[in-house]
């Protein structure tokens, strides 16, 4: 019984095989036939193309060594085997020269004049001739970004301080002499 399932499994496979090559086969010779027509048509002679046709290709180079050989140099001559021969050496870089001084820094940020007005420069650049407040006097002083009316309650005259009360809130604030100018 199994040499019987045995024997018809063969005989299935045996003609599958047969059907499938035998259509490979008719192909093939299709295209044979065709390739017969189109070598006659550009006038190559179609004798035994198909059994000629592979040893005329040239051989491919194998993918490992895709580099292109160097020609040998013809004008060269060989070295001796008693001649020494001396390995490159690198040239050792030279010290760059150094500077005398200390590299220049960049600057970062504004100017240093650049947010000052002449108006308010003037106080601190004439220290020879320095402001007097008195009590009571009105007087217009730099805060942050700004600048406030106020009067003088106090003058610290060793500290070069005035003590001043805001007119908006009357908040009193100590501020040095080049922060406030007369109003």
């Amino acid at each position: 019984m199994q040499s019987d399932m045995k024997s018809i499994i063969q005989a299935a496979v045996a003609e599958a095989v047969e059907k499938t090559l035998g259509r490979q086969l008719e192909l093939q010779e299709r295209q044979l036939e065709q390739l017969g027509k189109i070598a006659q048509f550009l006038g190559i002679e179609s004798g035994s193309a198909h059994s000629a046709s592979a040893p005329k290709r040239a051989p491919v180079p194998s993918p490992a060594s895709k580099r292109i050989p160097a020609p040998a140099p013809t004008s060269t001559p060989k070295r001796t085997p008693s001649v020494p021969v001396r390995k490159y050496v690198r040239p050792e870089a030279a010290p760059k020269p150094t500077r005398a001084g200390p590299a220049p820094q960049k600057s970062r940020g504004r100017p240093r004049a650049a947010g000052r007005t002449a108006t308010a420069a003037a106080p601190s650049s004439s220290p020879e001739a320095p402001v007097s407040f008195a009590v009571g006097q009105e007087v217009r002083y730099k805060q942050g970004r700004g600048a406030f009316n106020a009067t003088v309650k106090a003058v610290d005259e060793k500290a070069k301080t005035v003590t001043v009360a805001r007119v908006s809130d009357g908040k009193q604030v100590v501020r040095p002499f080049d922060k406030v100018t007369p109003a």
